[in-house]
């Protein structure tokens, strides 16, 4: 193996960051919640602006938009009744970040925090289900089966998403406010 970069390295590399930094900061705020403590509303909100970001703006694009077509071109074996059940995930897991984001921007009387935290667990669940079915099952189907061309115009591809959509400087910005895991907006 080289030691150049795959376009599932950079998938794995965003999963990463997924279970272990925004999959644990949402345990915590869950946590926070259920022992009646105050969570910060602009904490919230500005968790919630970055998952979307980060996952559905980013990260779903880039396999749905160019790495799944491209996985049913090659005509992989197998992969086509997999895509079909990871994107209905992808749509469950959208799902419950909508009934999050309504109950964290409602008006602080109407919330229903508890809702809340029943939706962030059981996307979590999921989450977790659906990111070690790509790694396990999608990923080396990807890496063997998909040419090197294709491969490099993934890779270009994904790198114009992380420039296009979320930008360069404003990726490292959720990057540090992530690692930092502090809950405050980045600004």
């Amino acid at each position: 193996m080289g030691s150049s970069m795959t376009p599932t390295d950079g998938l794995r590399e965003e999963h990463r960051i997924i279970k272990q930094v925004i999959l644990p900061v949402l345990e915590e705020i869950c946590a926070e919640i259920e022992s009646g403590r105050s969570v910060e509303q602009n904490n919230l909100e500005g968790f919630i602006v970055f998952v979307k970001e980060f996952i559905e703006k980013s990260h779903y694009i880039k396999e749905e938009t160019y790495l799944f077509p491209e996985m049913e071109k090659a005509e992989i074996s197998g992969a086509k009744e997999l895509i079909t059940s990871l994107k209905k995930e992808h749509e469950e897991e959208r799902q419950y970040i909508n009934e999050i984001d309504k109950v964290i921007f409602e008006k602080e009387e109407n919330r229903e925090l508890s809702a809340m935290v029943e939706y962030s667990r059981a996307y979590m669940r999921l989450l977790v289900l659906h990111i070690d079915k790509e790694e396990n099952e999608l990923f080396p189907m990807a890496d063997a089966y998909l040419s090197p061309t294709v491969q490099k115009d993934l890779l270009k591809s994904f790198e114009d998403v992380d420039t296009g959509i979320i930008g360069p400087e404003r990726q490292e910005e959720l990057k540090m406010w992530l690692e930092g895991k502090t809950y405050v907006k980045p600004e």
